[in-house]
C-alpha cells in the first residue's frame, strides 16, 4: 500500500513539485547553514586543534578565543562603534525617508516621479562607482579622517533613497479617505504623520530597518577608506582586518570575533521578524 501512494504522487504533477520544491529548500538551506555553523565550530577550537583538523568538531567548548577577541583584539570598542553608526544612520533614515516617502505620495511636490526615478537610478548604480568621488568631495570640505561623520553621512546617503521608495509605495496603499478624514478633524501633516502615517507603516519601516542595518553592519570599502588616517571611529569590519596577522592567522580568534557580530543581526531580524514578514506580505498583495 505505501509503495502505491508512493507511486501515485509520483504521477500527481503537483506533488512531484512539491517534492522538489522541498528538496530544493533543504538544499539552499544546507548551503547557507553550513558557513554559519562552520564558522561557530572553528571560534571553539584551539589552534592546534583547527590545524590537525579543518573539518572536526571541537573536543571541547574553548571559550578563550572571545575572551580573546575582547581584550586583545578589542572587538568591544568596534562593536560599540558598529552600533553608534548604524543606530544613528538607521534613526536618521527612518526620520528622513518616512517625511520624504509621505510628501512624495500624497503631497504636491514639484517634479516629484522625477525625484522618485532620479532615486530608483541611484539605487542601480553600484556603490563602489560613487567611492571615488565621494572620497574627494569628503576630503575637500575637511570631513575624512573626522569620528563617524563620514561613515554616517555616506551610509545615509546610500540607504535614504531605497527608504524613501519603499515607504513611499506604502503610504500609497493607504486609503485617501482616512488622511482626508484627519485633516477634516484639525489634523495637521505633522500630526497626520506620526499619529497616523508611521502606524500603519510599520511593517514598511521594520523591513527598511532590517535591510539597512544588515547593509551598514557589513560594509566594508568605504569604511575602511574613510578610517584610513585615523584609528578613531573604527567599525566591526574594519577591525576584523586587525585580527589577521602578516604571516599567520588565529582562526579561531577570528571566528569568534565573526560570531560576536552575527549576534546583533539575528537579534534584530528576532525582534522585528513579525513586522518584517508583514511588510514583505503587505507589499506583495498591494503593491
Amino acid at each position: 500500500m505505501p509503495k502505491a501512494e508512493a507511486a501515485a504522487k509520483l504521477k500527481d504533477p503537483e506533488a512531484t513539485m512539491r517534492l522538489i520544491f522541498r528538496i530544493l529548500l533543504i538544499g539552499f538551506v544546507v548551503v547557507n547553514l553550513y558557513p554559519l555553523l562552520f564558522t561557530l565550530f572553528t571560534s571553539l577550537k584551539t589552534t592546534e586543534e583547527f590545524y590537525e583538523n579543518v573539518w572536526s568538531l571541537p573536543h571541547r567548548l574553548f571559550t578563550d578565543n572571545y575572551a580573546q577577541a575582547f581584550v586583545e583584539g578589542h572587538i568591544g570598542e568596534y562593536f560599540f562603534n558598529s552600533l553608534l553608526i548604524a543606530c544613528v544612520t538607521l534613526a536618521l533614515a527612518t526620520i528622513f525617508g518616512a517625511f520624504a516617502a509621505y510628501a512624495l505620495a500624497r503631497l504636491h511636490v514639484p517634479f516629484g516621479a522625477a525625484i522618485v526615478a532620479l532615486m530608483l537610478l541611484v539605487q542601480i548604480l553600484p556603490t563602489e562607482s560613487m567611492i571615488l568621488p565621494l572620497y574627494m568631495f569628503m576630503s575637500k570640505i575637511g570631513l575624512m579622517g573626522t569620528r563617524f561623520v563620514p561613515i554616517i553621512l555616506a551610509y545615509l546617503g546610500w540607504v535614504l533613497p531605497t527608504t524613501i521608495v519603499v515607504l513611499r509605495s506604502f503610504i500609497l496603499t493607504i486609503p485617501a479617505e482616512v488622511l482626508e478624514s484627519a485633516r477634516i478633524d484639525g489634523s495637521g501633516e505633522i500630526h497626520t504623520m506620526f499619529r497616523i502615517i508611521m502606524p500603519l507603516t510599520g511593517g514598511a519601516i521594520a523591513t527598511c530597518t532590517i535591510l539597512n542595518f544588515s547593509y551598514i553592519w557589513g560594509e566594508l570599502m568605504w569604511a575602511q577608506l574613510a578610517t584610513l588616517t585615523t584609528d578613531k571611529g573604527v567599525p566591526l569590519t574594519v577591525g576584523l582586518l586587525n585580527f589577521q596577522g602578516q604571516y599567520q592567522t588565529n582562526w579561531g580568534v577570528l571566528t569568534a570575533a565573526i560570531c560576536i557580530i552575527l549576534i546583533p543581526l539575528f537579534v534584530l531580524f528576532l525582534f522585528l521578524q513579525k513586522y518584517f514578514v508583514q511588510g514583505l506580505t503587505t507589499g506583495s498583495v498591494k503593491g
